[in-house]
C-alpha cells in the first residue's frame, strides 16, 4: 500500500469512527442502547447477528449470480468483502447512494472490467428492487386496509413510498434494456469516483467505459436467455429481504414478547411498510423516517418500555452494524491491487 492509499484509508477509518459516535450520542444516546441490551434475552440477541450475516451472505451470492451471467465470478471472500463494502458505503451516505460507485471500484482490483461489475450490480439491484415491490404489494394486499384504520396518514405515506418504489423498478429495467441510459448511469459513477480523486484521468476513464457499456449490453442480452440464473437471483433477493424482515421477529422474541402466527405476518407487513415509509428519507440510514415508521407501526405490538428497546436495537443491527463490520473490510479499499486467486470457486 502506498503513502497516498494510506492516508485516504486513514480518512476513511477516522471519519467512519467520528460519524458513528455522533450518531450513536446525538441520536440514540450511549445509555439508552446499554439499557437495552439490558433487558434483552442474550440467546436472541445472537440470533440476530446470525440473521444479518445470512442476510450479507445472500447479498454477496447474488452478486455472484450476476457476475455469472457475464462469465465472471468473485470467490466467496472477496464477494463477501465487496458486499459489506457496499454496506457500508451505502449507511453513511444519504439514500444509500455511495455504495455502488465503490464496489464497482473494488471490482476493478479484483480483475472485472467496469462494465461487467456495473452491470452485475445493476442486475442485482433489479432483483432486489423488483422482490421488494412484489412484497410490499402482497403486504398491501392483505394489511393495507387494518394499518390505514390503526394508523392517522398511513394510507399517504405508504402509497407515496410503493410508488417510489415501483417507480425505481421501472427505471432500473429501462437501463438494462437501453444502452444510451445505462451509459448516463456508468458515466455518473465515474464523475463520482473522479472527484473522489480515485481516477486520475476522468476523460480516459470516461472513453473506456463506452467500450464497458458495449460488453455490458451483449451481457444484459445473455442474461435474459439465462431464466435459470435470473431466478435465482430474484429467488436470492426474496428471501434476503425477508431475513432483513425477521430480524423485527427476534428482536420481538429477545424483549419476551409472546407471538402466534398472525402477529408474525403482523411484524412482516409492520418492517415492509417501514422499508416503504423510509425509502425518501435523504439521510444516511433515514434517520429519523425510519424510527418514526418503527414507533407508528409496532406501537400495537410491543409494550411502551418496550418500543423504545426495540427501535434501539433494530437500530443496532441493520444500521450499526453494517458500519462497524463494513468499516472493517473497506480498511484496506484503497490499496493495492487484489492479485490473488479471486475467480476460484
Amino acid at each position: 500500500m502506498n503513502k497516498k492509499s494510506g492516508i485516504i484509508n486513514g480518512i476513511i477509518i477516522v471519519a467512519s469512527v467520528i460519524f458513528l459516535m455522533a450518531y450513536i450520542i446525538f441520536v440514540d444516546g450511549l445509555d439508552k442502547i446499554l439499557n437495552a441490551f439490558s433487558n434483552c434475552k442474550p440467546v436472541w440477541l445472537l440470533g440476530g447477528v446470525l440473521v444479518m450475516v445470512g442476510y450479507w451472505f445472500l447479498e454477496a451470492h447474488t452478486l455472484n449470480q450476476g457476475l455469472k451471467i457475464f462469465n465472471k465470478k468473485l470467490n466467496l471472500k472477496y464477494s463477501a468483502k465487496n458486499c459489506m463494502i457496499g454496506q457500508f458505503f451505502n449507511s453513511i451516505t444519504p439514500s444509500a447512494t455511495g455504495g455502488q460507485p465503490v464496489q464497482v471500484y473494488y471490482m476493478k482490483k479484483c480483475g472485472i472490467e467496469y462494465g461487467f461489475a456495473t452491470g452485475a450490480l445493476l442486475l442485482k439491484f433489479i432483483s432486489f428492487q423488483i422482490s421488494l415491490t412484489v412484497i410490499c404489494l402482497f403486504v398491501m394486499f392483505f394489511k393495507f386496509n387494518e394499518f390505514a384504520r390503526e394508523i392517522q396518514g398511513f394510507s399517504a405515506l405508504m402509497l407515496i413510498g410503493f410508488a417510489i418504489n415501483t417507480f425505481v423498478a421501472v427505471i432500473l429495467l429501462l437501463i438494462a434494456f437501453n444502452k444510451k441510459i445505462a451509459l448516463i448511469i456508468v458515466n455518473f459513477f465515474v464523475k463520482i469516483l473522479g472527484k473522489l480523486r480515485i481516477f486520475k484521468d476522468v476523460d480516459e476513464k470516461l472513453e473506456f467505459v463506452n467500450k464497458e457499456v458495449d460488453l455490458f449490453s451483449e451481457g444484459f442480452s445473455t442474461a435474459i436467455e439465462n431464466k435459470m440464473v435470473v431466478a435465482k437471483m430474484f429467488l436470492y433477493s426474496t428471501v434476503q429481504i425477508l431475513l432483513f424482515y425477521l430480524v423485527n421477529i427476534v428482536i420481538a422474541f429477545a424483549l419476551g414478547v409472546k407471538m402466534d402466527l398472525a402477529s408474525i405476518f403482523h411484524i412482516i407487513a409492520g418492517a415492509a411498510c417501514i422499508q416503504m415509509s423510509s425509502t425518501f428519507v435523504p439521510l444516511p440510514g433515514a434517520a429519523g423516517g425510519a424510527e418514526l415508521s418503527y414507533y407508528v407501526i409496532y406501537g400495537s405490538v410491543f409494550e411502551s418500555w418496550q418500543i423504545s428497546a426495540a427501535v434501539l436495537l433494530w437500530r443496532i443491527y441493520t444500521f450499526y452494524m453494517p458500519i462497524v463490520v463494513g468499516l472493517f473490510f473497506s480498511k484496506d479499499l484503497f490499496g493495492k491491487k487484489v492479485d490473488e486467486n479471486t475467480f476460484s470457486n
